[in-house]
């Protein structure tokens, strides 16, 4: 998973979640989305949600996202994502990053 921050609207970051090894360029029910935080420190550590992105969930080949949310300049943010794969669910959460 990768979370991208771009300036505009007071800060927007976006999460996207990438299919690797085997999984690339394979269709399986894929999903992200991102949050901003009500904590301005922290990196790693638990997010409190402030605001949240739209989630992305389908049956994707390479990723899921992007997905964004506003008014993250100044304080944490947040992605979590999962890849449903031969019966298993991989998810991964960031924990705060960005602060």
């Amino acid at each position: 998973m990768t979370i991208f921050y771009n300036t505009s609207n007071g800060g927007t970051n976006s999460a996207c979640f990438y299919h690797k090894g085997a999984a690339y360029g394979v269709a399986a029910p894929t999903y992200v989305r991102a949050y901003r935080c009500t904590q301005q420190s922290g990196e790693g550590q638990p997010c409190t949600v402030a605001a949240s992105s739209s989630e992305d969930f389908g049956n994707y080949a390479y990723y899921a996202g992007p997905r964004g949310v506003t008014g993250t300049a100044n304080y944490c943010v947040a992605a979590v994502g999962y890849i449903d794969w031969q019966g298993y669910r991989y998810t991964i959460s960031s924990g705060r990053q960005g602060c």
